[in-house]
């Protein structure tokens, strides 16, 4: 009985690489005649998303809101806001690195859509469910607590900003491989944003101005790293028969 080519000692590697680029070829060819438009890719991405952490920092919102409705002290309102800006980005990192906490960057070359692909579509989700919830967070300590939308501002989504930049820095890092030192630098940058909070006389001497440009220089920064990772994103490993 003739064996297969396959176990044969004595196979052809030249008619086996070619039976392997026919086969990914007609692959793509096919999925090509079934396009996907960038919402139904969204959905089918947001399956794969583990809603914990959704409801993790909804619920760390809420917690927040009633914590400031009783609070009176300037300092306590600040340290409570600095807090929780850096918290609800850390929320994020578990589900934004699981592709490389699992090494499973290998598993995503063998797919029709790239790493690269699959990380845009779980920031724009983050995005979009991040954006709600701080909507409805800002809109219910207007309403409940004596919180100033300027206050906001400066005390949390600055410091939200911030947190966020170096989140996306370190996972589109290519020689950092670790998520627990992104973790680590995250709570080292809350911890000091909450040192310059409790300081009366240094948070009094930053001018109105000073604040809005930081601000506007945490968005630049989000922005820029967003659009540099993803540009330079270097992460997918080769596949095994390459």
């Amino acid at each position: 009985m003739k064996q297969s080519f396959l176990f044969d000692d004595g196979y052809d590697e030249e008619k086996l690489q070619k039976t392997i680029a026919i086969s990914k070829r007609a692959f793509l060819e096919g999925e090509q005649e079934r396009p996907v438009s960038r919402l139904e890719f969204l959905l089918e991405q947001s399956r794969y998303v583990k809603k914990t952490w959704w409801l993790l920092q909804g619920a760390l919102l809420a917690a927040v809101c009633l914590l400031l409705a009783d609070m009176e002290a300037d300092y306590a309102i600040r340290r409570c806001l600095g807090l929780a800006g850096p918290l609800l980005a850390v929320l994020v990192l578990p589900e934004l690195w699981k592709n490389r906490s699992a090494d499973a960057t290998e598993v995503e070359c063998t797919t029709l859509y790239t790493l690269r692909s699959i990380y845009a579509a779980r920031l724009t989700l983050f995005a979009g469910v991040d954006l709600l919830l701080l909507s409805v967070f800002f809109a219910g300590a207007s309403v409940l607590t004596r919180v100033t939308v300027w206050e906001m501002l400066i005390q949390f989504l600055l410091p939200f900003n911030v947190t966020s930049v170096i989140c996306l820095a370190m996972l589109y890092s290519r020689k950092i491989q670790s998520e627990t030192i992104s973790m680590v630098l995250c709570l080292l940058w809350a911890a000091v944003w909450l040192l310059v909070m409790e300081q009366n006389e240094i948070y009094n001497a930053i001018s109105a101005p000073l604040w809005v440009l930081a601000l506007a220089a945490s968005f630049c920064g989000l922005g820029w790293v967003i659009l540099r990772g993803q540009r330079n994103l270097n992460l997918e490993a080769k596949p095994v028969w390459n």
